[in-house]
């Protein structure tokens, strides 16, 4: 059978597609959504050619596995380090025509530059005015008694702590009454909702499985938070994910969890589509386990200054979450051969003199002066001692 006419066709098809795609680019790059103060400010579609500039100078991040909880929805087990590679779409070959295409791919094609062309719209706000209600009041526990020669470290929260904490999204919900949009403009201030109009159409890929956009945002979803967490919880976290998805066009390190309940997808499909924005663009939505009281300064972290990433309170922590004040107990001789090893340093015979905490917004340790010889970031010395967070208090034994 003679497939040269019918695939003409579909090549000639694609031409005019892609000619009037980039019409339409021309004039969508000018054109301005204005919105409310409260969440729908001015965003410009920026014009497609400076993606590729754009992308290199983007960060590298990770988020952690939160891979269990408990009947009390409390983490029981965390944190590890992946490698970070940056997974990026193999070049075309230049020689390479769409009529070398197969049938399918050229339809893919299609459909891809129709979904291109799709204005994203403003999300109607659902925002109950993130009142904080029903804190209790809770004393601080006394310093941990550390023995001869010990060092105990006091910390707070669990992760990074950048950006959404999971744990303080679900207290916020449950405990304040707060929308998914209360919990989101609070994690991630400055930011917008936008619905991108592709969802419903899109096929996205996380930890090699590939599928639509409600199953795989799902089990982002059911992967970490499980599926017993306030529901506005569930939705700011599917909201999150499919923006850091979208930031990086692809899953990065996300984990994908298989057979999610009804109740996650539920949730989920009820912001489809729903992302984040800031000045035109996609946030970078980072999220972590727990925060100890606020989030921490993206600048103190990871040493880039992303505006809506800044310290922002998490008011139920200290009542209700259980990696709040969670002491770790290490001898000196331990301590020493890890920060040694770690930082190049000869630690004096004073273990009471290693280490000076600068503390930063939100109580993190940005910085630690090590036995007066060098300084580090308070997150370096968190990964090397192996501690829950970068908001930690230290004593010694004497």
């Amino acid at each position: 059978m003679n497939m040269q006419k019918p695939l003409k066709c579909v090549v000639a098809m694609v031409s005019a597609i892609l000619a009037l795609s980039a019409t339409t680019g021309m004039i969508t790059a000018e054109t301005t959504l204005s919105g409310s103060e409260s969440g729908t400010a001015a965003v410009s579609t920026e014009a497609s050619g400076s993606d590729e500039e754009t992308k290199s100078e983007k960060p590298e991040w990770w988020k952690a596995e939160i891979t269990d909880y408990d009947s009390s929805l409390s983490l029981i087990s965390y944190e590890s380090t992946p490698d970070i590679t940056k997974t990026e779409n193999d070049e075309a070959d230049e020689d390479k025509t769409i009529a070398d295409e197969p049938l399918d791919s050229v339809e893919e094609t299609i459909s891809n530059t129709v979904q291109e062309s799709v204005v994203p719209t403003p999300v109607e706000s659902q925002t109950t005015g993130g009142t904080v209600t029903n804190v209790p009041t809770v004393e601080k526990p006394a310093a941990p008694a550390a023995k001869s020669g010990q060092f105990a470290f006091t910390t707070y929260g669990w992760g990074h702590c950048v950006g959404m904490p999971q744990n303080g999204a679900n207290f916020y919900a449950t405990y304040g009454g707060w929308s998914y949009q209360d919990i989101l403009y609070h994690y991630y201030p400055g930011t917008y909702l936008m619905n991108t109009g592709t969802a419903a159409t899109e096929t996205v890929t996380v930890s090699g499985v590939t599928g639509d956009v409600l199953t795989i945002i799902s089990g982002v979803v059911f992967n970490e938070m499980g599926g017993q967490m306030a529901e506005e919880a569930l939705k700011a976290q599917a909201v999150a994910a499919y923006t850091y998805l979208k930031y990086y066009g692809n899953g990065r390190d996300m984990i994908y969890k298989p057979n999610a309940p009804q109740r996650v997808k539920d949730a989920v499909a009820s912001v489809l589509g729903q992302a984040l924005y800031y000045d035109g663009s996609f946030a970078l939505t980072v999220f972590t386990a727990s925060s100890g009281g606020a989030t921490a300064n993206c600048y103190d972290v990871f040493s880039n200054d992303i505006p809506y990433l800044r310290s922002v309170t998490s008011d139920y922590d200290a009542a209700y979450d259980p990696h709040y004040g969670t002491v770790t107990y290490m001898s000196s001789s331990e301590v020493k051969r890890r920060v040694e090893g770690r930082f190049g340093v000869s630690l004096s015979g004073d273990p009471s003199n290693w280490f000076q905490l600068v503390i930063g917004d939100g109580g993190f340790v940005t910085d630690v002066v090590l036995d007066g010889q060098k300084t580090v970031r308070g997150y370096e010395i968190k990964k090397a001692l192996g501690l829950k967070s970068s908001k930690f208090e230290v004593s010694f034994g004497q």
